[in-house]
């Protein structure tokens, strides 16, 4: 693993900072790895866009691309990543609506009872 390190590693007590980057050099070694290099690297991206990290994301792209992996490649792993985003929206609907009881409460028992679907609102 490369030894330059981000400014916020100099936050981080040295004893945890110690056991993530062992965990990080450990997760990348060659010999003990079942994942060749370019797939986890893609695996990376799509980690990297789900989490929010734009660091992560512009270094495992800079990575996968030196391990051989194309701009097809990428593009597929980060469409993994939008399209597991696009299914937690739809997941996290399911699950507030059956923790509210909207669509019942809303339309199939009408108008009406807007009064009622409104007494479950947080």
């Amino acid at each position: 693993m490369a030894e330059q390190r981000m400014k916020s590693y100099e936050m981080i007590p040295e004893r945890f900072k110690k056991r993530y980057l062992d965990f990080y050099d450990e997760l990348y070694h060659p010999e003990r790895s079942v994942l060749d290099l370019r797939t986890k690297e893609l695996v990376a991206i799509a980690a990297s866009v789900t989490a929010g990290c734009q660091g992560c994301f512009r270094g495992h792209v800079l990575k996968a691309v030196r391990a051989g992996a194309t701009r097809e490649e990428i593009g597929e792993a980060i469409s993994v990543a939008v399209a597991i985003n696009a299914a937690t929206v739809v997941d996290r609907t399911d699950i507030a609506n059956e923790k509210f009881d909207l669509v019942r409460k809303l339309w199939e028992n009408g108008a009406d009872n807007l009064d009622d679907a409104d007494k479950t609102t947080p």
